[in-house]
């Protein structure tokens, strides 16, 4: 498969103030058997001054637990960094906080930070302040045009969260609970491997994905959220991974995930401390001259598409278990795209970024007294995106035909 994805994203002009970080992809993307744990685009160099992550108790950056009032949710990259100071240590950011705080902590694309966050803060948190919560709900104080409190992403089910979690239960299967660490689901994780590899990665994402269908009979994957989980199937490796001199593509090892995802005890045994995420110490994150951004990350989940195409679809079970029907995205989108040409291309990151700006309005309704400053906040950071992508168009997004999954209107609250 050919696929030249966001080569044309100029980070200094979609997102001012921010430096280039324009990507190439090769122009054969690699077999999912022969990439290393950078990604399609390999780490060519080891600089341990830039790399080197120093969380050594005493440092600015080492591990303090969080407090009670503290936000900890779902993704425990996101957790650890705010653990450790990268992030606000109280679980609610700003678009700039999270993208140097990210670039700091994983060496992650700017471009694709300040696209994720913008959308969890329209979709999530307080667009009037430019803040969301990597938890749970938070107040932003005067509400100023919000009709409730922001519900932070701890609580965005089908939303900026979704069925099929590397680790966390289905929402419907846990009491509205995606935020709690789902053992059983870890240990078939830890279990794959004693160092893991992106073909693990997309194994796992394999199982739970089944799984899902199999046991949740309000299993939904939405076109914005639904991209969610095979995205960070690929962080655990691209992020978590130690790219020290001894490996500098990458070393993912059990002890390693346990920490990132705070788990301790023993292989038959284990336990997780809710919100204790931890960046190991002798840590190395990949080099900041290949950061892990929108170029890599839409190249990993289209080589996934090859492994396993059934996981990159949109749909859900209709009320029964194992009864998944399927919606082709040129039913959603008026023919722009269609499941064949979804993978061709920049169509893959289009849909993606224009089916969030598409959530937005229904989404909010009723949540926001004035629609227009947010939809005015996701274009100033998204729409750049999509114009230098040289986006088609996208006039139609007819979300009707997901009215037949029960799943669609799952909206567990705190």
């Amino acid at each position: 498969m050919r696929l030249l994805f966001l080569t044309c994203v100029n980070t200094a002009l979609a997102f001012p103030g921010m430096l280039d970080t324009r990507q190439s992809l090769p122009s054969n993307l690699p077999l999912s058997s022969e990439e290393g744990n950078s990604g399609p685009i390999p780490s060519l160099v080891f600089n341990a001054a830039d790399q080197f992550v120093d969380v050594r108790p005493g440092t600015t950056h080492q591990f303090i637990a969080p407090g009670p009032n503290d936000k900890r949710g779902p993704c425990p990259g996101l957790n650890a960094a705010a653990n450790h100071g990268f992030l606000p240590r109280n679980g609610i950011a700003t678009i700039a906080q999270t993208v140097t705080g990210l670039r700091q902590a994983y060496s992650f694309g700017d471009e694709f930070a300040a696209a994720l966050s913008v959308i969890a803060i329209a979709l999530t948190g307080d667009p009037i302040r430019g803040t969301w919560s990597i938890g749970g709900s938070y107040s932003p104080g005067l509400l100023g045009g919000l009709l409730s409190n922001p519900s932070g992403i701890s609580w965005s089910h089908n939303v900026y969260e979704s069925d099929a979690s590397p680790a966390r239960s289905d929402a419907y299967l846990n009491n509205g609970d995606a935020t709690s660490l789902n053992l059983g689901r870890f240990d078939a994780l830890y279990n794959l491997a004693t160092t893991y590899t992106l073909d693990d990665l997309r194994d796992h994402n394999k199982y739970v994905h089944d799984f899902s269908i199999n046991n949740n009979p309000y299993y939904f994957s939405a076109p914005f959220a639904g991209l969610v989980p095979p995205i960070a199937h690929h962080f655990i490796i691209n992020l978590m991974s130690n790219h020290s001199a001894d490996n500098i593509q990458g070393t993912l090892t059990r002890e390693t995930l346990k920490s990132f995802f705070s788990v301790t005890g023993p292989d038959n045994a284990h336990v997780w401390t809710a919100g204790h995420e931890k960046i190991p110490q002798n840590w190395y994150k990949r080099p900041s001259s290949n950061p892990y951004g929108a170029v890599p990350a839409f190249a990993d989940v289209a080589i996934l598409a090859t492994k396993y195409p059934e996981i990159v679809q949109f749909g859900g079970n209709t009320g029964t278990t194992n009864s998944f029907v399927g919606v082709d995205p040129g039913d959603i989108t008026g023919g722009v795209f269609n499941s064949v040409t979804l993978l061709q291309g920049n169509n893959l990151g289009c849909f993606f970024f224009q089916a969030a700006q598409q959530a937005i309005p229904s989404v909010l309704r009723g949540v926001v007294s004035n629609l227009a400053p947010v939809l005015a906040l996701v274009n100033q950071y998204v729409s750049p995106v999509t114009q230098l992508l040289n986006c088609p168009a996208l006039n139609t997004f007819d979300e009707s035909a997901f009215n037949q999954f029960p799943g669609a209107a799952y909206h567990p609250t705190q």
